[in-house]
């Protein structure tokens, strides 16, 4: 079994790269482990949505899984250079010849910016689902014959602009003036 030091240094991959990326990787699958496993014990003990140490601790694992799936592909991508294919072809002879850097910058310009539209109109969806609020089974929109679910579940989103006050939002707030007895001038 050869070493490192046994091959040219032209042929070697950056190891410090690739030994902290895999130690990251590792490192962060585990801790998602752990937080998996946290949350059996705590879900066989009936205990899952009302433990706060446990939900914050989700919260903040967030981005564990996408921080972890870039410190793998961070450990393949360098930990195989200088070699497109092992032995066969190295990474500077697999350059397209015809690829210049502006056909390059523009594609990942064209990626970036599909990508921020998406996320946009996801980002605004969600903030109107967030503004609307949740619906109170009496004003929810099911069907008698159904489980209980609303038919349109999204069309709280759709169902005015922006900070407009709409029938349901009107009712909700009579409702609640009328129970806290604020409706003094009338």
């Amino acid at each position: 079994m050869h070493g490192i030091k046994d091959w040219p240094k032209r042929d070697r991959p950056v190891v410090p790269i690739v030994f902290f990326a895999f130690h990251l990787m590792v490192g962060l699958a585990m801790l998602m482990l752990a937080v998996i496993v946290w949350g059996l014990v705590l879900w066989r003990g009936r205990r899952l949505y009302d433990n706060r140490i446990w939900l914050r601790v989700c919260l903040c694992a967030t981005p564990i899984g996408f921080i972890t799936v870039l410190a793998g592909w961070t450990t393949t991508e360098t930990g195989r250079q200088p070699w497109t294919v092992y032995g066969l072809m190295r990474t500077a002879d697999s350059v397209t010849p015809s690829l210049t850097t502006i056909d390059v910058a523009l594609s990942l310009a064209i990626y970036v910016l599909s990508y921020l539209v998406i996320f946009g109109a996801g980002f605004i969806l969600l903030r109107r689902l967030v503004r609307v609020g949740p619906v109170s089974a009496s004003e929810s929109d099911t069907d008698p014959g159904t489980d209980g679910r609303a038919a349109r579940p999204l069309s709280a989103a759709m169902s005015s602009p922006v900070g407009a006050a709409d029938g349901a939002n009107l009712a909700r707030a009579a409702s609640a003036s009328a129970k806290k007895g604020g409706d003094h001038g009338a």
